[in-house]
């Protein structure tokens, strides 16, 4: 009866991998040189605004894209661009299928799904540091912390046997296996500088480069092996940024292409690569700047959410939020039942691919999960008769979002909190698209752990990669989960001292940005609906009533909302002659679009359809520009667009 609701992990692994050949492909066409020598140092790629008074104009003439760039351009212009221009209905396609033409093209990507240029060489280097006894071939992936390459280890040493040639890898795999929610405490010792970890006879090992500020897990050098790798960094989100590769690079005294990308301006702060000679020889900038930033940063999201900064967890990315929250709810319920598997995983509505990703896979939720993909009325009743008929069940959490994404739908979370409270597990709320400027469901109680990633609009500016879990003071266990959370030795979660630096400069202005973009969405929103060219309009205006149940006194509705054209509108010629930024990510400064079902659910267009996301679904992030700019580029190309005249209707 619930087979239909219980994801194919099988079937999970084989979608991941189709899109990991686009990926890897891209991954292996990036050199550093090919980035850095591509991407101009400009004045005004530099800036980085403190004004607690928001100047809309100011801030997009630094650097940020106002309309639509070349194929492959990083979005932002900088090196530590988190997105990358498609500018093309068929760039999107060609960038899902690997089209070399397309995939030369591109000079960066978004972190997750894209290795960046530093990393790459990074991983390369640390190749030749280690090389192996037996001489047999090795790839790797670098990881941000001991603890994190240790996770990765055992994900890679769990994954391949389950695709029946982990013998060929690691023949003490039965005897190492280790639950990845419980190496978080270590009881060995952080290994030194070069110190290699584990079984002598194991062919998955860790390295470690202490000084350096990375990790690496080492690998045969097998597409099956470098493909689970992958799919570790991608759901997880335990990354190394570009950041913090470039620091390691530097301590490990390699060469490489590189440029500072915030250089000094009259009148404006500036931002220096923690690794760069000047900024080690500025006792102050060293000090205050980067010693400080982690603790500044969760003042800042503390100031924001009223609650105290202990209670804020950072991480390398907002995927890594997911992760971090999923490993503590699995502690919560071994910790009552060791034999429970830390319980059965839920996510409740359509969410980011990722996150339902990492839920189906056993290495990360061992008990599996149970998704319900509309999260309506009928969900929430089948999901109170699967609690109450296995009311002898282990449940960690229920995953979901506020709203979703993409389709900007809100549950009931009054409904689910009281569920949570009556079987024991937790809520976790992703509110990335809402924000805690907007919507208030700490002091509300309705969620234990909030996961935000702050490399949307918290940063805006799309140069930094980063991600807060807060614990609610306010529930029991969210109370659990703070000092369940204190407990682990991966300080700051992974964060770099630099991309937390970033993230501090980028968010000075949060509030007043917020502000504007929310008045802005509603405004182009409710022109996109009443505009007889679009067919649907998801926005949480229109399509999610219970969302105002959740909104803070000044909040807004947030910078997101997504369309669906009229069948006598040419979607791919709208796409093509938008004259916005257009790539991945949302939340940044400038307007961004994308076909996001293309882009996300390319090899599961099927799967997709299945939960009421059509294949045609165009996503819009809005950015600081007038609204009357934006709407005069949105009916241009609603226009050009049009195939024929509205039929009426019948």
């Amino acid at each position: 009866m619930l087979g239909h609701r219980i994801i194919n992990s099988t079937l999970a692994r084989r979608l991941t991998e189709l899109r990991r050949r686009s990926y890897s492909l891209l991954s292996k066409s990036l050199t550093c040189d090919h980035l850095t020598s591509s991407i101009g140092t400009t004045a005004k790629d530099c800036r980085y605004s403190t004004s607690n008074h928001f100047d809309s104009s100011a801030s997009l003439d630094c650097g940020l894209p106002r309309c639509s760039k070349e194929l492959g351009d990083p979005l932002p212009f900088d090196e530590h661009a988190c997105s990358v221009s498609l500018p093309t209905w068929c760039s999107v396609v060609g960038y899902e299928e690997g089209d070399q033409e397309t995939v030369m093209a591109l000079k960066t990507g978004y972190p997750r799904f894209v290795y960046h240029p530093y990393v790459l060489q990074l991983m390369e280097v640390i190749l030749d540091m280690f090389p192996n006894s037996d001489s047999h071939k090795e790839d790797c992936l670098v990881l941000p912390t001991k603890e994190a390459a240790l996770r990765c280890q055992a994900f890679l040493r769990e994954s391949l046997e389950q695709n029946n040639i982990g013998n060929s890898f690691s023949s003490t795999h039965s005897a190492t296996r280790v639950d990845n929610a419980l190496i978080e405490r270590p009881e060995c010792e952080s290994t030194s500088m070069g110190k290699e970890s584990g079984s002598f006879n194991s062919k998955i090992r860790v390295v470690s480069l202490e000084d350096a500020g990375v990790h690496a897990v080492l690998f045969p050098a097998e597409t099956s092996a470098g493909t689970e790798a992958k799919a570790y960094w991608q759901h997880t989100g335990e990354l190394v940024s570009s950041r913090r590769a470039e620091k390691g690079l530097n301590v490990l005294g390699k060469q490489f292409s590189k440029r500072v990308t915030c250089c000094p301006m009259e009148g404006t702060p500036t931002i220096l690569h923690s690794c760069d000679t000047s900024i080690c020889s500025n006792e102050a900038t060293s000090g205050s700047e980067s010693a400080l930033s982690h603790e500044q940063l969760k003042k800042r999201i503390s100031s924001w959410t009223n609650v105290e900064s202990d209670n804020v967890f950072l991480v390398p990315s907002g995927m890594a939020t997911i992760y971090k929250s999923l490993r503590s709810a699995r502690r919560y319920q071994l910790a009552k039942n060791p034999s429970s598997l830390g319980g059965t995983s839920i996510v409740y509505g359509f969410p980011y691919l990722d996150t339902l990703k990492m839920c189906s896979r056993k290495e990360f939720s061992p008990a599996g999960v149970e998704f319900f993909g509309k999260g309506d009325e009928n969900d929430l009743q089948l999901l109170t008769r699967i609690l109450q008929e296995r009311e002898e069940s282990s449940w960690s959490a229920v995953f979901t979002e506020v709203p979703s994404n993409p389709l900007l739908q809100c549950p009931d979370l009054e409904a689910l909190r009281s569920l949570a409270d009556e079987h024991d597990f937790c809520v976790v709320v992703d509110d990335t698209i809402g924000n805690f400027l907007n919507i208030d469901l700490l002091q509300s109680g309705l969620a234990d752990a909030l996961c935000t990633s702050l490399t949307k609009l918290v940063s805006g500016r799309g140069d930094a990669i980063a991600g807060s879990v807060i614990t609610n003071p306010n529930t029991e266990k969210g109370r659990w989960m703070k000092e369940d959370l204190e407990k682990d030795t991966d300080i700051f979660g992974g964060l770099h001292e630099a991309d937390a630096m970033a993230m501090v400069h980028n968010s000075v202005d949060f509030p007043a940005r917020n502000s504007r973009i929310n008045e802005t969405t509603e405004l182009l929103a409710d022109f996109m609906n009443d505009h007889p060219d679009v067919d649907v309009v998801w926005y949480p205006k229109f399509v999610a009533p219970l969302f105002t149940r959740y909104q803070q006194a000044d909040g807004g509705f947030g910078g997101l909302f997504s369309i669906h054209l009229g069948p006598h509108i040419c979607q791919r010629t709208f796409y093509d002659l938008l004259d916005v930024a257009k790539g991945p990510s949302l939340g940044t400064n400038f307007t961004l679009v994308c076909p996001y079902t293309l882009l996300a659910h390319y090899h599961e267009l099927d799967f997709a359809m299945s939960h009421n996301v059509p294949p045609n679904l165009i996503r819009i992030a809005v950015g600081l520009e007038d609204f009357d700019e934006l709407k005069e580029k949105f009916a241009f190309a609603l226009d050009k667009s049009r195939l024929h005249p509205k039929l009426p209707c019948s």
